[in-house]
C-alpha cells in the first residue's frame, strides 16, 4: 500500500471554525486524481502543479478555495513531497487553464495572507420572463416576499452560475432557503448578493449549489468571478481598486477583492488557517 500526505486548510478564514475547508492531497506525477483537491507535479512542466477537485459527484470548472488553500499548504512547505515553493504557485486545471496564487504580506499588520487570480466572468442579463420565473422560485424557497433587483447568469463555460441581486434591506445572512425549491432554478450554482451600507464591507453574498448536493458553500472563490466585476462596475470602482467583502454563510469568511480589467482577472486575497494534517493509505 502507498501513503499520500494531506493537509486541511480553511480558505478565507482565520480560525478552525471560519472559512471554507479544503483537504489537499499530494500525489506523484501522473497519478489518477478523482476527488477533493488533489495536486501532483506536472509530468511535462516542473513549474506547474496539476490540480483536480470534486464536490460530491460534481466536478466544478474551477475551485477557487481549493487552489487558495493549496497555496497555503505549498508556500508553507506543509506538503514537502511536492517540492519547495516560493511565494508564487501555478496550477493547471483539467481544462488547461493556468491559475496563479501568491503568498503576500498585509501592509498594515505584516500578517501572512494569500492571493489568487481567477478569470473574470461576464454575465448575461435575463429577459423579463426568465427574471419573473426565478424571482418566483426565490420567494418560494425563502417562504416570503424577497426584494429581487437584478438576475443574470455567467457567460460561456460558467453558464451554470446564477447571480441574484437582492435589495440592500434584505438580511441574506439570516435568509433560510429550501434547497429542494432552489433546484427549480435549473442552475447548478445559485449566488445571492446585495450591497451593504457598512463602509468596511462593500457587499455580502452567499452561494448555494443544491443541484450538486451542496446545500451551501461556506466561502466560494469562483462565485466572485461574477460578483466582483458586477459590483465594481455598479459602484463605480476604479480598475484594480480593492474592496473588502464577506460571504455570510454560517461559517463565514472575508475577502479583499479587485478587478483587473486589462488582464481580465479577479484577484481574491485573504487569510488561510491550516488546522489538520495526516496521511491517506491506498
Amino acid at each position: 500500500m502507498t501513503t499520500f500526505p494531506y493537509v486541511i486548510v480553511n480558505a478565507w478564514g482565520r480560525s478552525a471554525f471560519e472559512g471554507n475547508p479544503a483537504v489537499v492531497v499530494a500525489l506523484p506525477p501522473g497519478f489518477a486524481q478523482p476527488i477533493c483537491v488533489f495536486l501532483s507535479l506536472s509530468p511535462d512542466d516542473s513549474t506547474l502543479l496539476d490540480v483536480r477537485y470534486y464536490i460530491n459527484s460534481y466536478a466544478p470548472l474551477i475551485c477557487g478555495h481549493g487552489m487558495f488553500a493549496s497555496a497555503k499548504a505549498l508556500c508553507t512547505n506543509t506538503l514537502p513531497s511536492l517540492g519547495q515553493w516560493g511565494p508564487e504557485v501555478k496550477f493547471r486545471t483539467k481544462a488547461g487553464a493556468i491559475i496563479s496564487a501568491y503568498m503576500v504580506t498585509d501592509s498594515e499588520s505584516d500578517d501572512e495572507m494569500y492571493e489568487i487570480a481567477l478569470p473574470a466572468t461576464p454575465v448575461t442579463t435575463f429577459l423579463n420572463a426568465e427574471t419573473t420565473r426565478i424571482t418566483s422560485i426565490i420567494k418560494e424557497a425563502a417562504g416570503r416576499d424577497v426584494q429581487v433587483e437584478y438576475i443574470a447568469k455567467g457567460d460561456g463555460k460558467m453558464g451554470d452560475y446564477l447571480m441574484i441581486v437582492v435589495g440592500p434591506n434584505e438580511n441574506i445572512g439570516d435568509m433560510k432557503l429550501d434547497k429542494e425549491v432552489q433546484r427549480k432554478t435549473s442552475y447548478t450554482i445559485n449566488i445571492i448578493t446585495h450591497v451593504t451600507p457598512d463602509a468596511d464591507q462593500i457587499f455580502v453574498s452567499r452561494m448555494f449549489a443544491p443541484a450538486a448536493d451542496l446545500p451551501e458553500d461556506p466561502v466560494c472563490g469562483s462565485a466572485h468571478t461574477l460578483l466582483v466585476p458586477y459590483w465594481a462596475s455598479r459602484l463605480g470602482k476604479k480598475d484594480q481598486e480593492e474592496m473588502h467583502v464577506r460571504q455570510v454563510s454560517p461559517r463565514g469568511g472575508e475577502l479583499w477583492v479587485a478587478w483587473n480589467q486589462d488582464e481580465g482577472l479577479v484577484r481574491l486575497k485573504g487569510y488561510a488557517k491550516a488546522f489538520g494534517k495526516g496521511e491517506f493509505t491506498i
